[in-house]
């Protein structure tokens, strides 16, 4: 990492730590007040809690139904609950903020939807290249981590998910540097606990990114191509979808077709 590069690094990291920012909302505006009260009783009351009790008293070989703990048949459909509300929460900060749309239309989400699962998956599978594996996913995993946090600002401002990947790219240093607080207190936790510490921190990222400036101004840092793979993935499963749902239509067509024939 070159000196300039060190100096966009360093920059993420203090803007990632811009709790004023955070305090002056949660302190002038009601609805964030309330939003963050919600999210605090779901994500730390609800969902935190029941994961403690759980795996305090019910993570042993007794506690088992068809091979799976009781922690792992509650905690992840409890999780996707979760996903759900917290949407919903995140959306309304971001909203309190800036002019961010109300809604996505369907291809958008499910392009949204494939592009985090392919996140989630790829850097996974980082993890078991041996040696240098752990530490290139958590590398990857931090600067996914920033992108998060900057896509209701980028939603706001009407960029496609490749220009949001693209700019990522240019700017890998300083969001290498804006996400290392959430991905360090993140990335080296369970699964369950991952996401019920990260819908609590979340909230106030989405504040950060709201008033961050990062370097540098334009396109002009040299890109790395972090997201090759995700690409190549998300042009698979948009294939397959696409396939499948023309082919949905055929069939559909068909069977009109034959039923204005009988």
């Amino acid at each position: 990492m070159s000196s300039e590069h060190a100096t966009y690094f360093l920059k993420g990291i203090r803007e990632a730590f811009n709790w004023p920012r955070v305090i002056q909302l949660v302190t002038t505006s009601k609805p964030v007040q309330y939003t963050l009260l919600k999210s605090l009783a779901l994500n730390g009351v609800a969902y935190l809690g029941i994961l403690v009790i759980l795996e305090t008293f019910y993570n042993t070989p007794d506690h088992h139904l068809f091979g799976y703990s009781y922690t792992d048949l509650t905690g992840y459909p409890l999780y996707l609950i979760c996903l759900v509300f917290n949407s919903k929460f995140y959306t309304q900060i971001a909203q309190g903020q800036q002019n961010t749309q109300d809604g996505l239309d369907i291809a958008t989400s499910i392009t949204t939807v494939v592009l985090y699962g392919n996140f989630a998956l790829f850097i996974a599978a980082l993890r078991f290249i041996p040696y240098i594996g752990p530490a290139i996913s958590f590398l990857i995993y931090t600067i996914v981590m920033a992108y998060y946090c900057f896509e209701y600002k980028w939603i706001s401002q009407d960029w496609t998910i490749e220009q949001r990947m693209v700019y990522a790219e240019h700017h890998w240093a300083y969001y290498l540097g804006f996400g290392l607080p959430a991905a360090t207190i993140t990335f080296f936790l369970s699964t369950l606990r991952a996401g019920g510490v990260f819908a609590l921190v979340y909230p106030s990222y989405i504040m950060m990114a709201s008033v961050a400036t990062p370097e540098p101004v334009g396109m002009t840092s040299s890109k790395l191509d972090l997201f090759i793979v995700i690409r190549f993935m998300n042009q698979c499963i948009m294939s397959s979808i696409r396939y499948l749902g023309g082919s949905k239509m055929m069939m559909e067509t068909k069977k009109d077709n034959l039923g204005k024939l009988v």
